[in-house]
């Protein structure tokens, strides 16, 4: 069987797909950053694209052996490139059993948000306030024959 080359009008097809927008259900290139808590581990969301906006989407896990309740639910920022929050939602964390067993929850909600070049997506567990901004990286140790 003899395969053949595709045509002109096949290349220009997929050229004009793969340079339109992302299509509903597809992921999204968008910076995220999330901050948990010592008792549970919380996932930098996923952002995908939906027929209304985006779907943020991520998981919660219970670290070690806390007994704590599970939070209740997560704030997610929509954050400008300057820092400052624009917009902000929450998702609800489905409870996470300890007795039985459960390490993990998924959260996850639709936004009507647009994201431009420079903007990210923050989550956080939610207190009423909003998102601690990123830590800086800090060195553990002084650098070797570093200045005293």
């Amino acid at each position: 069987m003899k395969l053949q080359r595709p045509g002109p009008a096949s290349l220009i097809a997929v050229a004009a797909c793969l340079a339109g927008c992302a299509t509903p259900g597809s992921s999204v290139e968008v910076g995220s950053q999330a901050s948990g808590s010592p008792y549970f581990n919380l996932s930098r969301p996923g952002v995908y694209k939906v027929q209304d906006g985006l779907q943020l989407a991520g998981r919660v896990c219970r670290r070690a052996r806390t007994t704590l309740l599970s939070p209740p639910r997560v704030r997610l920022e929509h954050v400008a490139a300057t820092g400052a929050v624009i917009e902000f939602a929450h998702a609800y964390i489905p409870a996470i059993y300890r007795h039985e067993d459960q390490a993990c929850s998924g959260y996850s909600t639709r936004v009507g948000w647009q994201i431009a070049d420079g903007e990210t997506v923050r989550a956080c567990f939610d207190r009423g306030r909003s998102c601690p901004a990123a830590a800086r990286v800090k060195a553990v140790v002084a650098a070797p024959g570093g200045a005293r």
